[in-house]
């Protein structure tokens, strides 16, 4: 009846699942260890040896419901990443036009159903004076002027099949979205805006105003759960975190609207999705009408890390705070009455050419429900779109186009269901490692230089090949060298170009367009 659709950013298979040796029920896994730096085995440890466990959460999810270790996304880079996510297609526009955005070549942040939004974080172009020094009014200004239908226009990046909660409606199905194409705008961005400031980590005020980037998103989204916001944590803050480990008390580390400490008191994408489905659980629990949506769509985004820029979490604490978002949404869902009729799907929207052994588009996939084979290892093919139909057939929406209508749906279930609830693991992490401190080094020196100055604005605005490298050296020390980037045969053929014949010669040769 119910699909949880969790959108995140940017991690390779062999970078979270690489130090899997076997799934669930025995059968050997195709993982490269070394790669691992966000995993829970050696190649995770905090030089000089400290032992992490960055996930642990997928890690047991996996081997519980089931290990992909042949999913790939089909995407590049954010721009395209959230269309194949959302929509099982990218248009021609977005993949020709996010490749100017990407080299630097003028263009402003065209995608998630802005066109040419411009950078209005501190000194970016926000016009106070017309509004007489109303921010908050000044920045929904500016957003909504770059959001086509609110100014009658078309967007150029949207698919004529559209997205996933338009099929859904077409389906006459409910849906709800948390934090994918919106904008929430917080308590902290006003204050920042307003003293042209750029704003700090951590960001747990309240939600002042949301936009949604599709008039179909209108009344049908979160007013309150962050997108892409490198401040806002997906479970919890640093200082949460550190609460958690006190001997002295038995503090929840998830920043929720009720916590007993009141510095984890607050947003965060888990604590305001919970706040919604707790209402569901209740209604139901008392007999009332299934009120949850059949569709709910979330980003948790914040496994795409900030590299070492300065004043944040590290990247191996972002990650774990994005995995522990994942355990206690799981958690919740199979705490309650919907365990027995909802199924939750993780994607990666890219893998954003990471490390990888097999190719740098092999990604975690995670298809989780009471009704799994469990600890099974899928070594079959799927992608980002097998997933999506799989969610279309679970919900009974009609594909969208030719893509998802044609793609295999993901080998995982089984008739007979295990209700047993799962428990969240909170992730360890070392306590030199959570938040990113003064450099030590020349070499760290160097590596924050280059993360402060990349555009953590909007999702894979920075460059990345020096973000990769950053979250290298951030997990690896100085000395390791960064893996190169695997790709798989066909994709290098068709980089190469396709062998062509020669109607005159007769003879093959190599097309040189690449």
């Amino acid at each position: 009846k119910h699909v949880i659709y969790i959108i995140k950013e940017n991690r390779t298979y062999d970078q979270v699942f690489g130090d899997v040796k076997t799934s669930g029920d025995g059968h050997v896994a195709d993982g490269e260890p070394d790669i691992a730096i966000f995993g829970n085995s050696d190649a995770a440890r905090r030089p000089p040896g400290t032992q992490q466990a960055v996930t642990p959460n997928h890690h047991a999810l996996a081997q519980r419901f089931g290990l992909f270790d042949r999913f790939f996304v089909n995407s590049e880079a954010s721009p395209d990443g959230h269309n194949w996510a959302t929509a099982a297609f990218s248009t021609d526009y977005v993949d020709k036009g996010f490749r100017w955005e990407y080299s630097n070549r003028g263009r402003t942040y065209d995608w998630e159903g802005y066109n040419r939004l411009p950078d209005y974080e501190p000194p970016g172009d926000l016009q106070l004076g017309k509004f007489k020094g109303d921010v908050l009014a000044a920045l929904a200004d500016l957003l909504e002027k770059h959001l086509p239908y609110r100014q009658g226009f078309t967007d150029l990046a949207e698919p004529k099949s559209l997205y996933l909660w338009d099929a859904a409606a077409r389906a006459g199905l409910t849906y709800r979205n948390y934090g994918e194409f919106v904008t929430v705008i917080s308590t902290k961005d006003v204050e920042a805006a307003g003293q042209k400031k750029h704003k700090n980590y951590p960001d747990i005020s309240q939600a002042q105003r949301a936009l949604p980037h599709k008039e179909t998103l209108t009344n049908h989204h979160s007013p309150s759960f962050r997108s892409f916001d490198v401040t806002a944590p997906d479970s919890m803050t640093v200082d949460c975190y550190k609460s958690a480990l006190d001997p002295s008390g038995s503090f929840d580390p998830a920043v929720t609207r009720d916590n007993s400490n009141a510095n984890c008191r607050g947003n965060s994408r888990f604590g305001e999705w919970l706040a919604e489905f707790r209402v569901f659980v209740a209604e139901r629990e008392a007999g009332h009408e299934d009120s949850m949506p059949a569709l709910n769509v979330l980003r948790f985004p914040n496994d795409h890390t900030t590299g070492l820029k300065t004043g944040f979490p590290t990247p191996q604490f972002m990650v774990a705070d994005n995995d522990y978002a994942v355990g206690r949404l799981v958690e919740a869902v199979s705490a309650s009455a919907y365990w027995k009729d909802t199924a939750i799907f993780i994607v990666e929207d890219d893998a954003q050419s990471g490390p990888d052994h097999v190719d740098s588009h092999r990604s975690v996939g995670l298809a989780i429900s009471a009704y799994n084979r469990p600890g099974a290892l899928i070594h079959k093919f799927h992608n980002t779109v097998s997933m999506i139909r799989t969610m279309e057939m679970l919900l009974g929406i009609p594909p969208m186009n030719q893509l998802d209508a044609s793609a295999v749906p993901m080998d995982i279930f089984q008739e007979t269901p295990d209700l047993t609830p799962y428990k969240a693991l909170l992730p360890t992490i070392a306590a030199d490692n959570l938040i990113t401190q003064k450099p030590k080094d020349k070499a760290t020196a160097e590596w924050m230089k280059k993360s402060n100055r990349q555009n953590f604005v909007h999702a894979d605005m920075a460059d990345p090949k020096v973000l990769n490298a950053v979250i290298w050296f951030a997990c690896k020390g100085n000395g390791s060298a960064v893996p190169q980037t695997a790709q798989s045969p066909a994709y290098q053929a068709m980089r190469l170009g396709i062998a062509k014949v020669d109607d005159h010669q007769g003879v093959s040769k190599k097309d040189d367009d690449d």
